[in-house]
């Protein structure tokens, strides 16, 4: 019976951990052409403040986002940290969206021309709604979007998204 050695497969690792860092790691991201803002957006309506509540919890439930806390007294409603694999897009070579309804957009990530998909993103909304004078409310919108590529076993890229605006287009219809 003959002896294996792991001396030849030591020698080995080196340059299979060069191997991998050369083609593993080397992606560009591509910018945002679309003007998102990094700040959260500010949303003025003539609703009571009671309405709203029902409206984004209801929207929530819809895209399967789970309220983690409502808070009427701070004006505070925040979803758990949620998979958001089914609501995001990418932005077409002229800047528009490629799904328009989609509530986040993320930059491509690239490599060697080829562009990489997303394997989890995951939200936290943080949602606060306050009565201000001459009965209208102010809701705050400030969404927290991650999303991790694995493109192989040894890379991770991790990127932020950004609301499209059309979860305040969905608080803002039918405000009156």
């Amino acid at each position: 019976m003959q002896k294996f050695s792991y001396k030849c497969t030591l020698r080995l690792l080196p340059l299979l951990g060069l191997i991998v860092s050369m083609n593993g790691c080397d992606a560009s991201l591509a910018p945002l052409k679309g003007k998102y803002s990094d700040a959260p957006s500010e949303i003025t309506l003539t609703l009571p403040a009671d309405s709203i509540w029902v409206k984004i919890a209801d929207l929530f439930s819809a895209k399967g986002l789970k309220v983690k806390s409502i808070d009427k007294i701070k004006g505070q409603i925040i979803t758990t940290k949620s998979s958001f694999i089914s609501a995001y897009t990418f932005e077409g070579k002229d800047g528009q969206l490629e799904e328009p309804q989609a509530w986040v957009v993320l930059p491509k990530v690239i490599r060697k021309e080829k562009q990489w998909i997303p394997k989890s993103i995951y939200s936290k909304w943080n949602i606060q709604i306050a009565e201000t004078t001459g009965g209208q409310t102010m809701v705050k919108v400030d969404p927290v979007v991650l999303c991790t590529y694995y493109p192989n076993a040894f890379t991770v890229a991790e990127v932020s998204g950004r609301s499209t605006g059309v979860v305040e287009a969905l608080i803002t219809r039918n405000k009156d």
